[in-house]
């Protein structure tokens, strides 16, 4: 009966007094988090997502799947970084476009240009 406690025990360690995540505890969760989706525990899917988010990904197949599965059920489909700078960069660049535009646009045929809303807006301000 110690044993079986002992093994609980060592599984179920929280991740933070171990330097990385044992194999046998990350696949358990995995498992666990597997029987939570089948059952619509979003609760527990959630638990186990938060300790498998810094855990490394399972090379197996079926377990990799399975781990994905899990952090997408509990946290949505991430959303990717954005480079602000070059964000910025793009929006003024397309502003400065759009200007010109406008600009060529008001030369070409003028009626047209202010009845535009969006060149209106751009060519007023």
């Amino acid at each position: 009966m110690e044993r079986v406690w002992f093994l609980i025990l060592i599984t179920f360690v929280p991740t933070d007094l171990l330097a990385e995540m044992s194999d046998v505890r990350r696949n358990t969760l995995i498992n666990i988090c597997t029987i939570a989706q089948k059952s619509s525990d979003l609760g527990t899917i959630r638990n186990v997502a938060n300790q498998l988010k810094d855990a490394e990904r399972p090379d197996d197949i079926m377990l990799g799947k399975q781990y994905d599965e899990c952090l997408l059920v509990a946290y949505g489909k991430p959303t990717p970084s954005v480079d602000v700078e070059e964000l910025l960069k793009k929006i003024n660049d397309a502003a400065k476009q759009l200007h010109d535009d406008c600009r060529s646009l008001l030369d070409a045929s003028p009626e047209i240009a202010i009845s535009n809303p969006i060149c209106k807006d751009t060519l007023l301000k």
